[in-house]
């Protein structure tokens, strides 16, 4: 009868909406804005249209597949929650999420530590001679060539090694995981987002200032 559907609806919206809200409003909808984004930054109208069309795709089809689910099993739709399924479908949207933030890490975040570790004069021919190049285009030429060759290292006679490079040659992108790793942290110790951004900030601009990045 009326009552009990209207029981039903009332006493399944708190454990529901707790579900719901992680996994669309804190999962879904920023892991597609993110992707939408990142191809917008790049030029591509894409983005937008990706993060349009997925949303809505999986909106509308969630909706037409729970309320027929919820029209079939009817109250024993209680049984199912209370049996663990809202508990999996949580933890299924968490490693999702993580998973796709922790893959856009390396292209979101940069850290780039500038101290010089060592300064190497390099014997000749490890590097490009800009004084014994021809000039005009065959210079150029001659230029390009020598790069493909020897790479960035050659574009001058002292090899200069940063922080950063012996960073990179280790684990690439550490730096830049430790510090979403610290971000999340932060977050789930209650920490505002307004004050992890503006440390950010702080740090970011102090560091610069004394030359660490």
């Amino acid at each position: 009868d009326d009552q009990t559907v209207q029981g039903v609806k009332v006493g399944m919206m708190g454990p529901l909406a707790g579900v719901g809200d992680p996994v669309f409003w804190f999962t879904v909808r920023p892991i597609l804005g993110a992707l939408g984004a990142s191809l917008a930054l790049s030029g591509s109208i894409v983005g937008p249209l990706l993060f349009f069309v997925v949303w809505n795709l999986v909106r509308i089809a969630f909706l037409w597949y729970t309320q027929e689910f919820g029209y079939k099993v009817g109250t024993s739709i209680a049984k199912d929650m209370s049996g663990g399924l809202l508990g999996k479908v949580t933890e299924g949207a968490s490693i999702l999420g993580m998973f796709i933030i922790g893959a856009l890490v390396q292209r979101w975040v940069s850290i780039s530590f500038t101290p010089v570790v060592s300064q190497v004069t390099q014997s000749e021919g490890a590097y490009i001679d800009w004084n014994k190049l021809p000039k005009g285009t065959a210079g150029i030429k001659e230029a390009l060539t020598q790069y493909n060759s020897l790479g960035a290292n050659g574009l001058n006679q002292v090899k200069v090694t940063t922080l950063q490079q012996n960073l990179d040659q280790l684990i690439p992108g550490l730096a830049a995981l430790l510090l979403t790793l610290l971000c999340c942290y932060l977050l789930k110790k209650k920490v505002s987002p307004i004050a992890i951004i503006i440390a950010l900030f702080v740090v970011g601009i102090v560091a610069r200032v004394i030359g660490i990045m």
